[in-house]
């Protein structure tokens, strides 16, 4: 069945964009025009459930298209973006018909609660926060290592509880996944997942961010702002590198935690929150409260559920279901029809290091899929530092030898195959060893046998 309509009529195509890409990911049909003139066009040749406008767009008169939408279209809700909080206007707005007023800059979450608002005026018997069709992406976390498979239990058992969860790990380990998968399998799943890099703000911006700010708070705060407790409210805060959040914020956020309370920067009245807190770091938290870095106490209000994420090193076999899912993945994405890869391949990845993880192995998989030239994934494909052409070269004269072990005995095929492996990796044991899919251990002990036959 086709999802709710939507039309806006924005100027400025980066906001134009970020408002289309937001209402299509919830499944809305959007279309949208840059000029007042367009608009009133497509008012004769479609029905919106909602429009969107910006009061600025050129040739846009706010008041006389809530007129004529009130005449043609009077099922339709309109919500109106104007860049100036004067209140006569806003009444004006509203008297004639529009459904909701905001100012710019616009928070995205804002402008999905307002169009929430729209859809129930309209009577669905719904929920706000049901209101808008759901196209939510099952998180689907790929494993079949024990480790991991018992860590997804754990998971699973205290995802419905309101206890905090640290979860740790390296880069690329999976950290945000685990914590959509654990939004994802509470109660609170229905209700924002708002997150938020700890990392990537300085302090005075991440402190707005988080408890939002009102009008006049500081230099260019000119209108009120919404922060992330707030717009997270009912449903999960997930805090991203949480040990690079500055120290004086530290301790404002582990009040927020034990009193269920924001104080707005130049705010008079908390606000009251009732939020799930996710954080994660790729630190060594213990290391960081020893450093004096970050806050013990804030250490244990978050450490209530601890989830340690092995690297994908440690758990090696979960490398041919993760490969295989990338390759679909990337073959749908860039139509292409790559099968598998070949054993070679998979051994090189299986003696990698894979300081990046899973995201580095996603990374490799995506190239090697728009590079391979035949239907599985060669070494020569993988274009990996230390995976030389040489080496490349030899993986695949060893998979043309195995297939001609009739031309001699077991023992001497095998002989053959480390010999030749050596020869196109000019001697390099090491390798070698990866090639052909053993340790460099067994390889050396294999050469000091064939020098005691010879």
């Amino acid at each position: 069945m086709p999802g709710h309509r939507i039309f806006i009529i924005q100027e400025n195509p980066k906001e134009r964009m970020a408002y289309v890409r937001l209402f299509e990911d919830l499944g809305f049909l959007v279309d949208a025009v840059p000029d007042g003139t367009h608009a009133l066009e497509y008012l004769t040749q479609s029905k919106p459930d909602i429009v969107i406008a910006d009061d600025a767009t050129p040739g846009f008169a706010a008041i006389a298209f809530l007129k004529k939408i009130a005449d043609s279209q009077p099922n339709c809700k309109t919500i109106i973006i104007t860049p100036e909080p004067v209140v006569d206007y806003a009444v004006r707005l509203m008297k004639y018909g529009a459904m909701d007023y905001l100012i710019k800059p616009v928070d995205l979450r804002q402008l999905e609660l307002s169009a929430r608002r729209a859809l129930l005026s309209k009577k669905s018997g719904k929920k706000p926060e049901e209101a808008l069709p759901n196209k939510k992406k099952r998180v689907d976390i790929i494993t079949q290592n024990p480790g991991m498979l018992t860590l997804l239990k754990l998971a699973s058992r205290v995802a419905d509880s309101s206890a905090s969860v640290l979860i740790q790990g390296e880069s690329g380990t999976g950290k945000e996944l685990f914590a959509k998968y654990l939004h994802e399998k509470s109660r609170r799943d229905s209700r924002p997942f708002i997150a938020i890099n700890c990392a990537a703000l300085p302090e005075n911006l991440l402190e707005s961010e988080l408890f939002g700010h009102e009008k006049g708070a500081f230099t260019g705060a000119i209108s009120r702002k919404i922060g992330k407790f707030e717009l997270a409210n009912k449903g999960t805060l997930f805090l991203d590198e949480i040990t690079e959040m500055q120290f004086h914020l530290q301790s404002k956020l582990l009040r927020v935690i034990q009193e269920k309370v924001v104080d707005r920067v130049g705010g008079t009245e908390p606000v009251e929150v009732d939020v799930r807190i996710i954080a994660t770091t790729n630190r060594n938290a213990k290391e960081a409260i020893e450093n004096q870095s970050f806050r013990e106490d804030l250490y244990y209000r978050l450490n209530t559920i601890p989830l340690i994420i092995p690297p994908l090193r440690d758990r090696i076999d979960d490398l041919p279901p993760l490969c295989d899912y990338f390759i679909k993945k990337y073959c749908k994405i860039d139509g292409r029809d790559v099968k598998g890869m070949t054993n070679q391949t998979l051994s090189i990845l299986s003696s990698h290091a894979f300081s990046g993880n899973i995201r580095e192995l996603e990374n490799i998989i995506h190239r090697s899929v728009l590079l391979a030239d035949s239907d599985h994934i060669r070494p020569a494909d993988l274009l990996m530092d230390g995976v030389t052409a040489a080496v490349a070269q030899a993986a695949e004269l060893v998979s043309e030898l195995s297939l001609d072990a009739a031309s001699g005995s077991l023992k001497e095929m095998e002989q053959k195959m480390i010999f030749k492996t050596l020869d196109q990796t000019e001697g390099n044991r090491t390798h070698a060893a990866k090639i052909l899919g053993i340790s460099v251990r067994t390889l050396r002990n294999k050469l000091n046998e064939y020098k005691e036959t010879l």
